[in-house]
């Protein structure tokens, strides 16, 4: 589970105007992601999210890869994720577009026998027709 904000770097769509520039109110977004772990340092998921807009708000069907650097208690990664981010309200409803983005971010893990952890990330997305930096915190369990 994660949440966070994603600020507009570029211009993105809107219902009033054809796009909302750089310095607008931020977008709220939380994740769910389902995934597995491999030999400790790949981690391969598919999830949804939500995503509230200024004017507008989306859902996400997306998959996700994570490359850690190590597995100790303080655990640097980079990852990619790709999918699909759909407008469900206002004046934009029913349109997609293709999701993207590029993450890195670090994992701190409590304990090393154990799957709980928490993180945070940050990097480059591209959705609905904009390049955006997310800013996020998980759980992972």
């Amino acid at each position: 589970m994660e949440g966070g904000s994603i600020l507009f770097y570029k211009s993105t769509l809107s219902e009033t105007s054809t796009e909302l520039k750089p310095g607008e109110k931020p977008a709220f977004n939380a994740n769910a992601i389902w995934g597995w772990d491999f030999d400790e340092k790949k981690f391969l998921g598919i999830g949804g999210g939500y995503t509230s807009y200024q004017n507008f708000s989306g859902a996400s069907l997306f998959g996700e890869m994570n490359f850690f650097a190590s597995n100790t208690h303080f655990n640097p990664f980079v990852g990619i994720r790709a999918g699909y981010d759909y407008i469900l309200s206002g004046n934009l409803s029913r349109q997609g577009d293709v999701l993207g983005e590029f993450l890195a971010g670090l994992q701190i893990r409590f304990d090393d026998y154990s799957y709980f952890s928490i993180y945070l990330q940050s990097g480059f997305a591209y959705r609905q027709k904009s390049l955006m930096i997310p800013l996020r915190f998980g759980i992972r369990f």
